[in-house]
């Protein structure tokens, strides 16, 4: 019970609340100690919320002030670390043709809509670290609000290329 409220309390806090893991302990801690009741929610589901968890830390990473390769780093760990520590395999996460599936596509998207206004805020951030002028307020709208999507994409992007 006391690691669900854990989990809650990530997608709950306000974003300034959040630590983001950079020390190779707290990988380990939250592979060794994070885990959600995946066998009740399914795997999928876990899956789903652990891509969310992971694309949201990518975000926070950014507002703290870390470049967009580090934050990403820092969120693959995450990523990894809570799939190994919940056993689930990537595999479960992908259709035949290697896309993720719809039913974590939709789930990805909703809690990704979570860390929207975090998102907002790092958009910015993000264009200046590549060098590249602000975006617009319509175009941040835009990749705000398809955040989520985008996370999903770079996923399947990876795992397509791992094969």
């Amino acid at each position: 019970m006391k690691r669900l409220l854990i989990a809650l309390l990530f997608f709950l806090l306000p974003i300034s609340a959040f630590a983001v893991p950079t020390k190779p302990e707290q990988f380990e801690k939250l592979e060794n100690e994070f885990s959600l009741e995946c066998q009740k929610y399914g795997a999928e589901s876990c899956a789903a919320r652990f891509i969310s968890m992971a694309a949201c830390t990518y975000i926070f990473a950014v507002n703290q002030g870390k470049h967009p390769d580090e934050a990403m780093d820092i969120s693959d760990k995450l990523f990894v670390g809570i799939m190994r520590g919940n056993k689930i395999k990537p595999e479960i996460m992908f259709t035949e043709k290697g896309n993720i599936k719809p039913i974590i596509v939709n789930e990805v998207a909703g809690r990704t809509a979570l860390c929207k206004e975090a998102t907002e805020k790092a958009l910015p951030k993000l264009f200046k670290a590549r060098g590249m002028e602000e975006p617009s307020p319509e175009i941040q709208k835009n990749l705000t609000d398809s955040f989520g999507y985008w996370w999903i994409s770079t996923v399947e992007t990876l795992y397509k290329k791992g094969k």
